[in-house]
């Protein structure tokens, strides 16, 4: 089945990786653009695994033609483009190199197994175990002062926008060692992060803390934001 509603920009497709009948709406700002050259395409990303689907469009705004790419697919052409953008050479940052390979096999992962977001979030549990001991706080602002520290200091990105609430605290993210070579997949992706975060805050303040991920470099942001908020005082 295939669909496709000019005025309204909608795409009524049946999805073989998916097996079932999915609609998006393409942007009016895609549409619009200035295109040099037709057909443009345009893809849209989708499913866990993410997968696509690429469309052309000619310059009546109408789709010519569309294809689908598999996990594996999409996941190998974002470790190009990683590698690619990075330059990696014999005298890059070890730092940025130990990044790249962890970027390589959590996007791998992705692709493969639809259970990777837990298991994902469940190495930062063991993760943020296992790390609590390189900090000393037992105050909610200390200790978000000192990971703040600590994501600097080991590459993992930049805390900034700092926002106190009752019970929670709100932080942006940039340059995150987990997403920000992630194209737009329409959801959030940094479950190590909620899991080693949950953890640090829950551990080291005696008290039960939930992490979640607000926005992403993978849903198109250019940071990750994140929420850690108290639920429970541990007896």
């Amino acid at each position: 089945m295939f669909k496709y509603t000019k005025e309204k920009r909608q795409v009524k497709v049946f999805c073989p990786n998916c097996q079932q009948n999915i609609t998006f709406e393409i942007p009016s700002e895609v549409m619009h653009k200035d295109h040099k050259h037709f057909p443009f395409t345009f893809r849209y990303i989708h499913g866990n695994p993410t997968h696509s689907i690429t469309l052309y469009i000619d310059k009546n705004l109408d789709i010519r033609g569309k294809e689908f790419g598999d996990s594996i697919a999409l996941s190998d052409e974002i470790i190009q483009n990683m590698f690619q953008d990075r330059n990696l050479s014999r005298d890059s940052d070890p730092g940025v190199i130990l990044q790249s390979i962890f970027n390589t096999f959590t996007t791998v992962i992705d692709a493969r197994i639809p259970e990777s977001s837990k298991i994902h979030y469940d190495v930062g549990l063991k993760l943020g175990k296992n790390f609590e001991g390189f900090f000393v706080s037992r105050e909610l602002s200390d200790l978000v002062y000192e990971l703040q520290k600590f994501w600097k200091r080991n590459g993992f990105g930049r805390i900034e926008e700092l926002d106190f609430k009752p019970g929670e605290i709100l932080f942006n993210v940039y340059n995150c060692f987990e997403c920000s070579h992630i194209p737009d997949l329409g959801r959030t992706v940094c479950k190590l992060d909620e899991g080693f975060l949950s953890t640090l805050f829950s551990n080291r303040l005696n008290s039960q803390f939930e992490t979640s991920e607000l926005e992403c470099y993978a849903t198109g942001e250019d940071h990750c934001r994140f929420s850690i908020k108290e639920i429970g005082r541990q007896l």
